[in-house]
């Protein structure tokens, strides 16, 4: 291999990478634009388990307003505080919305679901 196919192997693969990496997380969100909510929670939960942000915002807001799921704020506010961690500055102030809607035990259960979520990888996160 010369030096020319060399440096063209070292640009194409790592944008072959991110182009399929931008691919999945498209095709959660041209299913949430459809109302495709399950396709969309399957979709960014790959990307979530992997510490996506975004993935992980999204994700809080299925739970938030009830979008392919059950509503509920304990998980809604597991994936925000997950999101918010990982630099979502949205996800951070949908997080601090949230918990002028809860009990402070709900909070204590969300706090405790996320904990249990990050000591697994995310591996072991409430769906």
């Amino acid at each position: 291999m010369n030096k020319a196919s060399f440096f063209k192997l070292m640009i194409i693969i790592p944008l072959t990478s991110l182009a399929t990496e931008a691919h999945a997380f498209d095709k959660g969100f041209l299913a949430y634009m459809i109302n495709d909510f399950t396709t969309a929670l399957i979709e960014w939960r790959k990307k979530a388990e992997l510490g996506n942000a975004t993935a992980q915002t999204n994700i809080g807001d299925l739970y938030e307003a009830g979008n392919g799921v059950l509503k509920d704020n304990v998980l809604a506010y597991q994936w925000y505080s997950l999101g918010a961690m990982n630099g979502s500055n949205s996800a951070k102030k949908s997080k601090e919305y949230l918990e002028t809607r809860m009990t402070p035990l709900e909070i204590k259960m969300a706090e405790e679901l996320t904990k249990t979520c990050l000591a697994s990888g995310y591996k072991d996160c409430s769906f």
